[in-house]
């Protein structure tokens, strides 16, 4: 969904949410960040990046803006007042600018369904979601602006102090935005408000929220994230998993309810690749010695996830495992390669656990 609107919506301010915070100790002690370090760190608060999944049967295809995963450093998110709230457009440019909200509504906006992930995003949980944003494309304040030749990259700053970057081939791609509307309303608090960055394809800290300035510079910029030790890579690898029906995890992902022999049951699921799209979707209830194709029932954009069905039909009572394996829009296949969060986001296949009776 790719479209032009003529200005952009003004917004109030929203109540301030509560969210687990980022273990402090995580800054001090990279100082000279190592795997090892940022490995160990993780996993005695794993809380710290749990945030609020948006998972489950009940899922849709464009999440609802109060069920749209969140995750945050914070321990309260800042509460901007739009009226005093300004974005500077600095660094390597000709023309340095500061927008104010009204100035950026007035310019011409683009509509577009983007699919973000967060890169502590477990295989199979839900700290990514889908939705319709509304902004302006970042390449248009920049070329107002006129970088430099010798640019290299943007650095992003908000207004909670967090700061991320992103290659300036990326910030002139035309999908990556300044956007102020989500699901054609004003950004909520907890997603930016009154402005946030909006970036296909990479990993859901490089969208930064409450964004407050831009700045273009001529070297390799370190963000909050990857001086901690998380990355280089930030690019959202290909992934599909199964949400319905209801699974638990408990000592491995399995069914809440068993399945009955000789019966169809349908078996839903979701695939993203970041912004290279999804071509098709495959499934196995053998643990992948077998594969079928898989109904894609929702495709979205390149942009964006895309929702798949099978429906399955055990021929006898046992234990199975059900997983997916989707192909992008390259024609690259998911990775198998079981790889952990840290640092550049998890790979695998989703593995559920059916009983059929």
């Amino acid at each position: 969904l790719l479209a032009t609107a003529p200005g952009l919506p003004f917004a109030t301010g929203a109540p301030v949410g509560r969210r687990a915070v980022v273990a402090g100790a995580a800054t001090a002690a990279l100082a000279v960040p190592s795997f090892a370090l940022i490995r160990r760190l993780y996993d005695r608060a794993t809380f710290s990046y749990d945030g609020t999944p948006y998972s489950g049967p009940g899922v849709e295809p464009i999440a609802p803006n109060d069920a749209f995963y969140t995750v945050t450093k914070n321990v309260a998110d800042p509460n901007v007042n739009r009226g005093v709230w300004g974005l500077q457009v600095d660094g390597l440019v000709e023309r340095p600018h500061q927008y104010g909200f009204e100035e950026l509504a007035a310019l011409a906006a683009t509509e577009q369904e983007t699919t973000l992930m967060c890169i502590s995003n477990q295989i199979g949980a839900g700290l990514f979601s889908n939705a319709i944003w509304t902004g302006v494309p970042l390449r248009d304040l920049l070329e107002a602006a006129g970088p430099a030749e010798t640019a290299v990259e943007v650095l992003l700053y908000a207004a909670d102090g967090y700061t991320d970057t992103f290659s300036i081939e990326k910030a002139m791609d035309p999908t990556t935005l300044v956007a102020v509307a989500m699901n054609g309303e004003p950004l909520p608090q907890r997603h930016g408000y009154p402005a946030r960055v909006v970036v296909p394809g990479l990993f859901g800290e490089k969208n930064v929220k409450w964004v407050t300035r831009i700045t273009v510079v001529d070297y390799d910029a370190k963000g909050f994230y990857e001086q901690q030790g998380w990355g280089p890579n930030f690019e959202v690898p290909t992934r599909s998993d199964i949400f319905g029906p209801r699974w638990r995890r408990a000592g491995g992902d399995a069914f809440v309810d068993s399945f009955a022999a000789n019966e169809v049951a349908t078996i839903r699921g979701r695939a993203f690749a970041g912004a290279r799209g999804v071509q098709s979707v495959e499934f196995s209830a053998d643990d992948g010695e077998t594969w079928q194709p898989a109904a894609i029932d929702y495709p979205g954009t390149d942009l964006t996830w895309s929702f798949w069905s099978v429906a399955w039909r055990p021929a006898e009572a046992g234990e199975f495992i059900l997983l997916s394996w989707a192909t992008d829009g390259t024609g690259a296949v998911q990775s198998g390669e079981q790889r952990s969060i840290v640092p550049q986001g998890a790979t695998g296949y989703h593995r559920v656990r059916a009983t059929v009776v």
